[in-house]
């Protein structure tokens, strides 16, 4: 089965998941896997405000990290990632 990227977003963990082929990774000649996720620690209670405008800020930021950390590896087209966040709604 195919390795597919995507990304998921809730307003706890927003994750992306992408495929990277890199020299610079153990195993040059295959793909690595590669999961980000961003975690706010120490919510104590539930989000407030706009739940949508928090998912696609949570979104927006693991993209920027996942996609800074595939061009620090050098991973082939970037891993998949575009240049910026694709936020469609749940």
């Amino acid at each position: 089965m195919p390795w597919t990227d995507f990304a998921v977003s809730t307003a706890r963990l927003p994750c992306v998941f992408f495929a990277c082929r890199s020299g610079k990774l153990p195993d040059p000649s295959g793909v690595t896997h590669i999961f980000i996720g961003v975690e706010r620690w120490g919510m104590p209670k539930p989000p407030e405000g706009d739940i949508k405008a928090l998912k696609n800020a949570y979104a927006t930021v693991a993209h920027s990290f996942s996609l800074a950390m595939a061009k620090e590896l050098r991973c082939e087209k970037n891993g998949g990632l575009p240049a910026k966040p694709v936020l469609i709604p749940a």
